[in-house]
């Protein structure tokens, strides 16, 4: 599991990293957006194909000769080579060997075998990764705890919203939709849960019938972007990358991303960018905060959505650009993983043998241990 969730991490930090300084200025809005899901749809799925399900024995002597390697499907990889650090050479080898043998109760072996023997000593790059791995845990315990409490508090209260207010069904745009007119002021919004529903104030009927159909086909447009739900999904793998910074500036890419979005869909609907970039600033000044997202505290997001707004738009193949770009990433995804994956697995399960032998030695005391009892007690752990 370990394994899996550090290569999403490394997964993700790439693919960030080629989004940022080769994708993002050669693709439209909407290709940039597509681009940004996938990058986060790929670095969960790609590490999955290569999560190791079985286990070998690794090649453990016993009386001479080599034990038979089980590959029940039910077992997790082992192998020899994890064991290197831990196994005893020179005279440390014979001391071990004859600590091993005048031990009655050292291990159920019938006969202890030289090459069997690990030997325990403290290790302050193991012991800093046992403690990085418990933090770890820790950390993703508490975000899920919140973030889950959160989410739940904000579907919540969405719900409440919906029964308190006053419910007006309309057609827009070919589709029904319910306009709420909460009990208290808020700013025009929009969510999705079954129904699609648009938060209206009555102030905004002060607008000319141009102007309130450009805000309610921005509020549309979040609504079509299933975008409530992606908001809700980022913020559940939240509690997998909490400690992942890149993860962090994709989602505030996409939130831009659907501003943007959201804007052009307004424009092609009410035909007349002025005129819409028009209504923007009196929204802002109307302190409408939801359609106007972030002006007050980012006032240079406000400039770029207005630029955003009045540029020219060149018309681009959306399909091919998409294909070629998430090709690469794919590409880029399964190379990685096969070269890393082994890696990070090799050296969990380094931590995982340290771990089990200071535990050992901390209750008895010994600092030789057999290989093979070592074996069967963890591969019993990962049967439970």
């Amino acid at each position: 599991m370990l394994s899996y969730i550090i290569l999403t991490y490394i997964l993700c930090i790439l693919g960030g990293l080629f989004y940022w300084f080769i994708l993002r200025r050669k693709l439209s809005t909407g290709d940039q957006k597509s681009v940004l899901l996938s990058l986060v749809v790929f670095s969960l799925v790609v590490p999955l194909f290569f999560i190791q399900s079985t286990i070998i024995t690794p090649a453990l002597l016993q009386d001479g000769k080599p034990i038979v390697q089980n590959t029940n499907k039910d077992f997790y990889i082992l192998e020899e080579s994890v064991f290197i650090d831990f196994c005893p050479v020179g005279e440390v080898l014979e001391t071990c060997y004859q600590q091993a043998i005048t031990s009655e109760d050292f291990c159920h072996c019938e006969n202890i075998q030289k090459e069997n023997l690990l030997y325990y000593q403290e290790k302050p790059f193991y012991n800093f990764l046992t403690w990085q791995e418990t933090a770890f845990w820790k950390i993703l315990a508490f975000a899920g705890f919140v973030i889950l409490l959160t989410l739940f508090c904000n579907v919540l209260y969405l719900n409440w919203l919906i029964f308190k207010s006053k419910k007006e069904k309309r057609v827009l745009d070919g589709k029904p939709y319910t306009i709420l007119h909460p009990p208290k002021s808020l700013s025009v919004a929009s969510f999705r849960l079954i129904d699609s529903y648009i938060i209206w104030q009555d102030e905004m009927d002060y607008l000319e019938e141009e102007e309130q159909d450009g805000i309610l086909f921005h509020e549309i447009s979040h609504i079509r972007q299933f975008d409530t739900w992606i908001k809700i999904t980022l913020n559940v793998l939240n509690m997998l990358w909490v400690v992942n910074p890149v993860f962090y500036l994709m989602k505030k890419e996409i939130d831009r991303l659907n501003e943007y979005i959201a804007d052009e869909f307004a424009v092609e609907k009410v035909g007349d960018a002025k005129n819409y970039a028009s209504l923007l600033f009196k929204m802002k000044t109307a302190q409408q905060l939801s359609l106007t997202q972030g002006f007050k505290k980012q006032s240079s997001f406000f400039k770029q959505r207005i630029k955003h707004i009045l540029a020219d738009k060149q018309e681009s193949n959306r399909y091919s650009i998409n294909v070629v770009n998430i090709g690469i990433i794919i590409c880029c995804f399964v190379v990685t993983s096969q070269k890393t994956y082994p890696i990070i697995d090799q050296q969990i399960d380094k931590l995982k043998i340290y771990q089990t032998l200071s535990e050992h030695n901390i209750e008895t005391g010994q600092t030789t241990f057999c290989k093979l009892c070592l074996q069967e007690e963890l591969e019993d752990a990962c049967r439970e």
